[in-house]
């Protein structure tokens, strides 16, 4: 496959008109664009709608209107899971135009386009079997009353999702704020839109009601920004940069409006000297370099023990060295382009920096000129050694195809330089030993522990960092907190006893 060959049912998504707002397509108020660029060749080939606080503005009116009206928020569980598989039936049957659009948008190998596309849908269909399950308690309480503690739907909720990837941490967000009831607003990155777009579409024609699922494109700035400080947005939900993060978080507290974060990663990956290293190397590759380590949860800190780390950094380097870096759309591709020039620079001046700083660098680094590497945005699997905790690099989150490698000698050491950093998203350990691998479990602050595994988000559990890495969770039955408010009911059984009796 390539570009110029469009999977049938891409092309009605492909030039969108404008934004999904109260079930109808609806062009930006000062109507203006913004390009698409494909990150593997440089070409715009398509363009969004670019929204602003009037857009937004419309949506929250149009998500509140639908909230009142009660046709989602208080229909029967039962049927929106109905509607929330049906949905997902509607991204599985237009799987492969999704696909083929988030790898021109995003510039991620095709297989790991399908992977999303079919992850979103099962996301959908957990949410969908969850709708009818979320349950409060019931109890008698002092006073012979009868007590009833109930999980109502938040109301409108605003989304601000990244460009990493597009459909399926959106739908992270947006499946249990429909599961639960709520109408949502989503502002996906303006480097990735056109799978969430096509996304609303489907909602649409799957039964969601008008004004439930709104989806409006734009920058940070002009649309973001306003989707974070509307008054009328009951709760929030940010994935995305700590920068970002930060700002997000101090419009939230001046509304006093609760705010779900999940933000960047510095993750460790511990490969002790009693792992298996063929399967730690293994999965030390695919926890960086997958998705042009363009990932939050990405090991991009391996720790390696003093005794193994010159055969394992010898393997790890010879697996990335063999990655196939090749056009997103050639079947044969396992690392596709990073998603801007802008983005591949700043991949570069950290690899240059780590560098200066004394780290060295054992492959890796921007791609020779010719073939398909002399346009778009392109970064080969980077291996810096000899890094140490003091460097920028190693503290730093680069977001892209680039691994740092650190020696240890001791396990303490090891959990030391693991919660070293800011970060919290995610960790990894490599151990045959199970106390060792419970002493990792126990000791890493972090959110999500891998053992000798890494990468895999199944839905069924929760997802999100502690520290910097930000708070609340996206997947799971945990999700549900987000998007739900409890509300107590207390009903007297008996007369009402008047206190100011005479």
């Amino acid at each position: 496959m390539d570009h110029t060959t469009i999977p049938a049912g891409a092309a009605r998504f492909l030039h969108p008109k404008g934004h999904v707002i109260d079930g109808q397509v609806v062009p930006p108020t000062r109507g203006a664009t913004l390009p698409v660029e494909d990150p593997a060749t440089g070409e715009i080939f398509a363009h969004i709608p670019a929204g602003d606080a009037e857009d937004i503005d419309r949506a929250v009116r149009a998500a509140r209107g639908s909230f009142v009206a009660g046709t989602w928020s208080r229909a029967d569980p039962a049927h929106r899971g109905r509607v929330l598989w049906a949905f997902a039936r509607a991204i599985r049957e237009e799987a492969e135009a999704l696909a083929w659009l988030e790898t021109r948008d995003s510039g991620k190998p095709i297989a790991e386009a399908r992977a999303d596309i079919t992850g979103t849908a099962e996301i959908l269909e957990y949410y969908a079997g969850l709708a009818s399950q979320i349950a409060g308690q019931t109890m008698r309480a002092p006073g012979n009353n009868y007590a009833m503690v109930m999980r109502e739907p938040a109301g409108v909720v605003g989304q601000i999702t990244p460009w990493n990837f597009p459909l399926y941490v959106g739908a992270w967000k947006f499946a249990p704020a429909l599961c639960c009831g709520c109408s949502v607003v989503l502002k996906p990155s303006e480097l990735t839109s056109l799978t969430m777009l096509a996304a609303a579409e489907l909602a649409l024609a799957a039964g969601v009601p008008p004004g439930v699922f709104n989806v409006v494109c734009g920058t940070g700035a002009d649309a973001g920004a306003p989707l974070s400080t509307h008054r009328d947005v009951d709760v929030l939900a940010f994935t995305g940069g700590v920068v970002t993060g930060r700002k997000v978080l101090h419009a939230r507290a001046d509304l006093l409006r609760p705010t779900q974060l999940e933000l960047g990663g510095k993750s460790p990956n511990i490969v002790f000297d009693d792992a298996d290293l063929e399967r730690a190397s293994a999965g030390a590759a695919f926890g960086i370099f997958y998705n042009q380590g363009e990932n939050c949860n990405a090991g991009s800190r391996l720790l390696v023990q003093a005794g193994i780390y010159d055969r394992f950094v010898a393997r790890l380097v010879e697996r990335a060295r063999a990655i196939r870096v090749l056009p997103p759309l050639d079947e044969r591709c396992q690392m596709g382009a990073l998603i801007s020039g802008r983005h591949a620079r700043k991949v570069a001046d950290y690899v240059e920096v780590g560098v200066a700083e004394g780290a060295t660098l054992l492959c890796g680094g921007p791609p020779p000129q010719g073939e398909h590497f002399a346009r778009g945005h392109w970064y080969l699997p980077t291996v810096l050694a000899n890094v140490a905790p003091e460097h920028r690099v190693f503290q730093e989150e680069i977001f892209g195809p680039v691994v740092t490698v650190t020696k240890f000698a001791r396990d303490d050491e090891a959990i030391a330089l693991a919660n070293a950093t800011e970060f919290g998203l995610a960790a990894g350990a490599w151990t045959s030993s199970v106390q060792r691998a419970l002493r990792c479990t126990q000791e890493l602050q972090s959110g999500y522990v891998w053992i000798n595994n890494y990468n895999p988000t199944p839905v069924e559990v929760p997802f999100g960092g502690v520290k910097s890495s930000g708070f609340g969770r996206d997947c799971g039955p945990q999700a549900i907190e987000t998007y739900t408010t409890w509300k107590t009911v207390l009903w007297a059984l008996a007369p009402f006893d008047d206190w100011y009796r005479q």
